[in-house]
């Protein structure tokens, strides 16, 4: 349990606990050993629980191996292909250790839950402390040099953070709305606000905007049903109570939005440096231009091999060649990542790799929506919140890379155990 709570906890890691030997290991990966000998071991000894989408993510992982001789820096292909197997065996791990063990998931989840929490209030402190006139911790970025950071937690920069915590954000939403029995109401909503907060304070703008969708999106049917009861001339007091989330939202961000205003007001060139970046109002348009750019690139590596793909660890060799580059070292191969994890996946796969990869998303969110409809309401609101959340995290990676970021694996094992668990509650 311990090694099962420590791996999502530090699964955003990305500048604090790696080791680096060639490539970046993460303390989630070096422990995760540990967690796939145990699975082994109760494998072998009792029944085997299947694995959610097991046999597309399988032929998925040959195609990409079948298509390491075509990269032309094929050490970062190997790598990638076994670093796909270790996510694979990940799943596995969480499976066959928690899926038969109701009360060891339960505990499982709740620090799932408690682990975005952490890393959210690690990333508030992180904000506050240079506000405080306190050094810093970690902080990768700036909007003001000393003063005024980007919270960016463990991870690279803040967009990193922003999109690890979407992940928790929707699963509380989800569960939250639901009330689900995983935690009390009090819990739910202090979690809620925490990760949140953490979201703003990352200053990630599609962090953000994502935040507000989710807010937008679980708060339309209260909004609706209040509204068709107040044109009835009837309203009820449960229904004005499941609309407080959204009017704090909304105050919260309309808080903002004043003291936005008053820092426009008083000084034009404050809102000019939020929106850097961005190309609006005449403001530089770095971001955008090179998360475009690197789009078009990855986009035309598969338009160059359409059938037969890179594989996911020559993607980046690939763009390196269009731009008249050779790539030697992983450290020269990270000037060249692609962008958008499905684009990425598309020029690493060809279209024979991405038929599996399109079933594999197909079946870990069909599947356990369907396996939910008939489950009792633990698994039910558990298995509606994992995939809600984890839709969400491959819309907000379209801007983002890579398809085998850690924390994504995690969620994606997480929730193969809790269908795992329905299923067999449900024999």
């Amino acid at each position: 349990m311990l090694v099962a709570v420590l791996i999502p906890l530090t699964s955003s890691f990305d500048i604090f606990l790696i080791v680096n030997i060639g490539g970046n290991f993460r303390f989630c990966q070096i422990v995760a050993p540990i967690l796939i000998v145990l699975a082994i071991v109760k494998a072998n000894r009792r029944e085997r629980l299947p694995l959610l989408a097991l046999l597309p993510l399988c032929l998925w992982f040959a195609v990409q191996s079948a298509f390491i001789p075509v990269t032309n820096f094929w050490p970062k292909s190997v790598a990638y292909c076994l670093w796909l197997a270790a996510n694979i065996a990940l799943i596995f791990s969480y499976v066959q250790l928690f899926g038969d063990n109701t009360a060891g998931l339960r505990t499982l989840l709740r620090w799932y839950i408690f682990s975005f929490v952490l890393i959210a209030g690690f990333g508030i402190l992180q904000f506050t402390l240079p506000l405080l006139g306190l050094p810093a911790i970690l902080v990768t970025q700036w909007w003001i040099p000393g003063s005024l950071p980007r919270a960016n937690g463990f991870s690279y920069e803040p967009s990193y953070l922003a999109t690890y915590l979407l992940i928790g954000f929707v699963c509380v939403s989800s569960l939250r709305s639901a009330r689900s029995p995983l935690l009390s109401r009090r819990a739910l909503g202090t979690s809620y606000w925490v990760i949140a907060v953490g979201i703003i304070v990352s200053s990630s703008r599609m962090g953000i905007v994502f935040l507000l969708l989710e807010v937008g999106l679980s708060q339309s049917r209260p909004w609706a049903a209040t509204l068709r009861d107040f044109a009835r001339l009837r309203i009820s007091r449960s229904k004005v109570r499941a609309l407080v989330p959204s009017l704090l939202m909304l105050v919260f961000v309309g808080a903002i939005g004043s003291v936005a205003a008053m820092a426009l007001e008083r000084n034009p060139m404050v809102m000019l440096m939020f929106l850097n970046g961005t190309g609006i109002s005449d403001t530089a348009a770095h971001s955008v231009l090179q998360r475009e750019g690197s789009f078009e690139e990855t986009l035309q590596v598969f338009a160059d091999h359409p059938l037969i793909g890179r594989s996911l660890g020559g993607v980046s060799s690939a763009i390196a060649n269009l731009n008249g580059e050779t790539v030697h070292s992983f450290e020269e191969s990270k000037a060249f990542e692609g962008m958008s994890v499905f684009a990425e996946v598309l020029a690493g796969s060809g279209v024979f790799g991405l038929i599996p990869f399109v079933w594999f998303l197909i079946v870990t969110i069909r599947e356990p929506l369907r396996i939910a409809r008939v489950s009792p309401p633990f698994h039910s609101t558990i298995l509606h919140a994992f995939v809600r959340s984890l839709v969400f995290a491959w819309a907000i990676l379209q801007v983002n890379q890579n398809v085998l970021r850690p924390y994504l694996w995690v969620h994606l094992a997480i929730l193969a155990t809790v269908y795992a668990s329905a299923r067999k509650a449900l024999a």
